[in-house]
């Protein structure tokens, strides 16, 4: 780096992305050259640059710890980074740096450097010396995040939140997880709130099994869940909100969480109403694009007298079949099924001919005089059903 260009800590998080770490030194050596330069806005601007993702953070941690600290190998600008906080001049930038040092003396006057001045911004490189091999090191860091954490939730709850649960998995990571549940269950409901907000799915995650343990969660509160981005959180609100539904006696929401586009919802949904005996809004759902539904559409027919076979024996006769009463009648028929899915086979919509070959199979009825002139059709999805049908490989076309 002495007769290149220096480059900002942009460009070098570039060049480390690129590389996949393997020259997060030209990041460190930007990251010092702001410290260096004592400018609050770039330094604020550093920080949020290189704790926007907890994995940058400890591939930080990573490069720091990769050699030991007293060979001729290790990094010149680590050992600067440990000088200058040893002698008092390291600012927070060259203070989160030194704190991943390989030598723990240096670490743990980092970490008190720190804890005598905390801020969210060195939060996650607090948290990672909690999982420090060295207790000297871990005790000091444990004992001042937690006091932070059950002092100051509003500020450093959600600063932690993600950088602790990328750490569960890591060494010793199962204390950090503890403290942040501890504090989180303290924590008043805004700040939970704007947990579920996070960008991070691990931390949406984590705030929605809190407020779900505290009780926060009401039915309009679950219902709003199921339309989360996140499908754990949706499985586990329409589950919630549907028991809910049941016990209050609310037919109206579980209408409207069936009527919705996530399968794992509605199939909550309609176990409710089921469980409520609202079978004849059910059985409609026979020829459903899931499934679960259509198993719980066939039981709701048999127990309110309706051949579910017969009619999915006439849905695929008819001149429009959907392809929910084909898969219905392959996962409820019989092989003496099998020739009124036969027409099928030349249907002009590829998708329906695919769903029959695909029948037949799960039908063990496979007509292969029928099915082999399939393995040229102009759809790729048919050609592979086709193959699978036959029992032949379709990679090796």
């Amino acid at each position: 780096m002495i007769f290149g260009k220096r480059k900002s800590v942009a460009e070098a998080l570039q060049e480390t992305l690129e590389t996949r770490g393997h020259r997060v030194d030209v990041l460190v050596e930007a990251l010092m050259r702001v410290d260096k330069a004592g400018d609050a806005s770039e330094i604020a601007a550093a920080f949020a640059t290189i704790t926007e993702t907890p994995s940058l953070v400890a591939t930080l941690d990573g490069y720091c710890r990769l050699v030991y600290w007293d060979s001729a190998r290790y990094p010149r600008v680590l050992n600067e980074a440990a000088d200058r906080l040893k002698a008092g001049k390291a600012g927070p930038l060259t203070t989160a740096i030194a704190s991943s040092n390989g030598d723990g003396r240096v670490r743990v006057l980092a970490v008190g450097k720190m804890l005598e001045r905390p801020s969210p911004v060195l939060l996650p490189f607090l948290l990672q010396r909690m999982t420090d091999w060295a207790d000297p090191v871990s005790d000091v860091a444990r004992m001042g995040v937690t006091r932070l954490l059950n002092d100051r939730p509003a500020t450093y709850l959600q600063a932690a939140a993600e950088m602790t649960l990328h750490l569960r998995c890591r060494y010793r990571g199962g204390f950090g997880v503890k403290q942040l549940y501890a504090a989180a269950y303290d924590a008043p409901p805004q700040i939970l709130a704007q947990l579920a907000r996070s960008v991070n799915f691990a931390v949406r995650r984590f705030a929605y099994e809190v407020q779900s343990r505290r009780g926060d969660l009401k039915l309009e509160d679950l219902v709003r869940y199921t339309r989360n981005l996140d499908m754990g959180i949706r499985a586990r609100a329409g589950d919630a909100a549907a028991r809910e539904a049941v016990w209050t006696g609310r037919v109206d929401v579980l209408r409207k969480l069936a009527a919705g586009r996530h399968n794992e919802v509605r199939i909550s949904a309609l176990t409710g109403l089921a469980r409520l005996g609202q079978l004849e809004e059910i059985v409609p759902l026979l020829d459903d694009r899931s499934s679960l539904i259509r198993a719980l559409a066939r039981d709701a027919a048999r127990r309110t007298g309706l051949d579910a076979v017969a009619w999915y024996r006439s849905a695929v006769s008819a001149s429009a079949p959907s392809l929910g009463a084909i898969a219905g009648l392959a996962e409820s028929g019989r092989a003496a099924d099998a020739p009124l899915l036969h027409p099928l086979l030349g249907h002009p919509m590829a998708r329906v001919r695919a769903h029959a070959v695909g029948a037949l199979r799960i039908l063990d009825a496979v007509p292969a005089d029928l099915v082999r002139p399939m393995v040229e059709d102009p759809s790729r999805r048919v050609v592979r059903a086709a193959y699978k049908a036959l029992g032949l490989s379709f990679s090796s076309r």
